[in-house]
């Protein structure tokens, strides 16, 4: 398995708004759904990420089959700087309606508050977060930089679906030395969504 290629998703992204002759931000609008109950994955990124936030949006919905919540796409906040309580509030809730949280990891997400208040309020909430890093290049290794390193890792594997992954070691150590282990390490990303009960070691 491979970390996600940013190229790939710009890829992903330019599709489809190839075949929609439509701006980014016009294919983002036009992506807006009524309102749901509930959502597979509520979607952290940061602002600036438009082409990438188009394109995870893509894969998760269109490839996976997720239903998903992006501030962006469903509430239309485009601009988290004249953010109030009110919607503070609203973002709260759609995170109380959302199984599971995917931390885009990109360039600016290390810039954003507004992410590190959301992974920060899943995390006491839930508990079910993974990280989705994008990189330039999918040899890389990716360490998850400060409190990012708590969580599951979302990877592509050979045929370009998503998978949520934690280290063996990380697995294993709840269990006694010399214990035989059978332990998945590795869940598609639906499967992570809907599993009622995570194994123990996929939560921080």
């Amino acid at each position: 398995m491979g970390l996600v290629v940013e190229d790939r998703v710009r890829a992903r992204a330019r599709q489809v708004t190839a075949a929609t002759n439509l701006s980014m931000r016009e294919v983002l609008t036009r992506h807006a759904r009524p309102e749901k109950p509930r959502y597979d994955v509520f979607l952290s990124q940061a602002l600036k990420d438009e082409e990438l936030v188009l394109g995870i949006h893509t894969i998760l919905t269109e490839d996976l089959g997720l239903t998903v919540f992006c501030d962006w796409i469903e509430a239309g906040h485009s601009d988290h700087a004249g953010t109030t309580p009110a919607d503070a509030a609203f973002i709260r809730d759609k995170m109380l309606a959302s199984t599971g949280l995917v931390f885009v990891d990109s360039e600016h997400a290390a810039g954003s508050n507004w992410m590190s208040w959301e992974i920060g309020w899943f995390h006491g909430a839930k508990g079910r977060i993974c990280v989705l890093p994008i990189v330039k290049d999918g040899s890389e290794h990716y360490r998850g930089r400060q409190y990012l390193g708590l969580y599951p890792v979302a990877e592509e594997d050979a045929q370009h679906v998503l998978r949520v992954s934690v280290p063996l070691a990380k697995a294993a150590a709840g269990y006694p030395v010399g214990e035989p282990l059978g332990l998945a390490t590795s869940l598609p990303m639906k499967v992570w969504t809907s599993l009622e009960k995570l194994p123990r070691y996929f939560l921080p």
